[in-house]
């Protein structure tokens, strides 16, 4: 009677003790089921992109030479039209974390020329034109499967040509500044993977181009000062190598 029930007592300390293993391994399991990162993101990828753009522009007065004689040293004005350009990039993967770098040059319509409402019945105008800007940015995104929401910062770089006239003067007084300037930008994402090579995006881009300078009259007498900054939304199409 001792020994069956000793065999008894050792049957069941063998079972509870080998299932032990794969009770400890079930969590472990449900860890590791959690975290895999369904669609894999990592690798070169390139495509296009098109959207719209608004910029305002601040000119600054540097010489008390018109609008300044009114109270104020800088006139604001905004821009905008369209755009479209490529990008490329290269991402890398940790779970779900997404991370990489991406490089983007676009052309863009955006261009206005306004009065200086500030002299009322002066000949005096203002313009800007952006003929293009790029960007060399690193990503930080969240991968939910195929759907990537994301953040972007970096350099900014951008062809602005922006100018004072007067044309109550023969010959007109002219300051223009017309120069490749480099800046920053910062914005967020989302992008979605239609299949294993081509997903969608659509981002918003916060883009501030340094200040350039414009000058007339002898020795560059009266100076301006123009500043430009773009709010950018954009949608594109990429494929992944």
């Amino acid at each position: 009677m001792t020994t069956t029930r000793f065999i008894r007592q050792a049957s069941v300390l063998m079972l509870l003790t080998g299932s032990l293993p794969f009770a400890a391994c079930l969590p472990a399991r449900a860890a590791d089921a959690a975290s895999a990162p369904g669609f894999v993101w990592a690798g070169g990828y390139a495509g296009v992109h098109l959207g719209y753009g608004g910029a305002r522009t601040t000119v600054t007065e540097l010489d008390d030479y018109s609008f300044s004689n009114f109270g104020d040293t800088e006139f604001r004005f905004d821009s905008d039209g369209f755009l479209g350009g490529v990008h490329a990039g290269y991402n890398w993967q940790s779970g779900r974390w997404v991370y990489g770098v991406e490089l983007d040059v676009t052309g863009t319509d955006i261009d206005a020329t306004v009065a200086n409402s500030m002299i009322p019945g002066s000949n005096e105008s203002f313009s800007t034109r952006i003929d293009w800007f790029g960007t060399a940015r690193a990503r930080l995104g969240y991968s939910v499967d195929r759907f990537l929401p994301f953040v972007t910062g970096g350099l900014a770089f951008g062809h602005v040509r922006s100018s004072y006239d007067d044309n109550d003067f023969s010959p007109g007084n002219h300051a223009v500044a017309d120069d490749v300037v480099a800046g920053w930008t910062i914005g967020a994402g989302a992008q979605y993977a239609l299949s294993d090579n081509w997903s969608l995006r659509a981002e918003y881009l916060y883009v501030d181009l340094q200040d350039n300078r414009g000058s007339f009259g002898s020795g560059d007498a009266y100076r301006y000062d123009f500043d430009t900054n773009l709010h950018v939304v954009r949608l594109g199409a990429s494929y992944g190598f």
